[in-house]
């Protein structure tokens, strides 16, 4: 190999890994912790995302037991990108599965779909449009984010499909 493919290969090699970080994650987020509250009592198991206004990636979290939240983009707990955000924040228990019989004689599978859901959290806190939730994330990132849920839950199950064809 000649003396300037080999310099050549060496500079792509280099620029290629200069992006390549000790985590393999992106550049320029900031860390975003906090804690999710409803009426005054932590909630675990909670999904917390962050869809951006602008043009950036979005980011999500998971609420540990005591509430508390570090938001990621890429990779567990990288962070999150600067700018302002619109919050959702859902709890949702499933439980029942799909099953397929296939009774003697018949050519068609019988499908039983006996999953349900549970709501945790009023469902408006799970839509863009009706969370209400906005925050703006600084340059510096931010430690303290509280968010305090307020309202009623009907945690009535429901059936899946019933609500596939809303």
């Amino acid at each position: 190999m000649s003396k300037s493919v080999s310099v050549l290969v060496l500079m792509i090699c280099t620029l290629f890994c200069a992006g390549c970080g000790k985590s393999g994650g992106l550049g320029g987020l900031v860390p975003a912790k906090g804690v999710l509250k409803f009426n005054g009592q932590p909630v675990e198991g909670a999904s917390v995302t962050f869809h951006p206004t602008g043009q950036t990636r979005s980011a999500s979290a998971i609420t540990d037991a005591k509430g508390n939240f570090t938001a990621m983009t890429l990779n567990l707990n990288d962070g999150i990108y600067p700018g302002e955000y619109i919050v959702t924040v859902t709890k949702i228990e499933q439980r029942g599965e799909i099953r397929e019989e296939h009774p003697e004689g018949s050519r068609q599978p019988v499908i039983h779909d006996t999953r349900e859901v549970i709501e945790h959290l009023p469902p408006e806190y799970g839509g863009k449009n009706t969370t209400g939730l906005k925050i703006l994330i600084p340059e510096s990132g931010e430690k303290n984010i509280e968010f305090n849920l307020t309202g009623d839950v009907d945690r009535t199950p429901k059936k899946v499909k019933d609500l596939q064809r809303r």
